[in-house]
């Protein structure tokens, strides 16, 4: 899944009632990586508030200065699938972020398993 339209099909679809869990590796523009950092703030602070949320961490790559990435644990498919939804990730977080973009981000979807 290489673009976050691709996640709601699935957490739609799915009979898993399990936790899951995101990583999206983020590309941004040298020229935005300070604007990206303080929306990432700002999107940290909102969802953590979310119901669901288990895990929500932003992170710095180890070698690139404008390569970002963004892990994520939700208690279920109906939990990501409803913060996904929220007029702040759809309306801010993703208005915002996009433009920054140097290309798209790479994302992986996975159920949770405490093998």
């Amino acid at each position: 899944m290489n673009n976050i339209v691709d996640v709601p099909g699935w957490l739609k679809s799915t009979k898993y009632t399990g936790q899951v869990g995101l990583t999206v590796k983020c590309y941004i523009r040298p020229e935005s990586v300070e604007e990206f950092k303080t929306l990432m703030n700002e999107h940290l602070e909102h969802t953590l508030k979310e119901p669901g949320v288990l895990h929500f961490k932003f992170n710095s790559d180890y070698e690139s200065g404008n390569i970002f990435w963004l892990v994520e644990e939700w208690e279920s498919p109906g939990a990501l699938l409803t913060h996904l939804s929220t007029p702040w990730f759809k309306d801010q977080y993703l208005a915002r972020s996009i433009p920054m973009s140097q290309q798209p981000s790479q994302r992986a979807l996975y159920k949770i398993n405490n093998l």
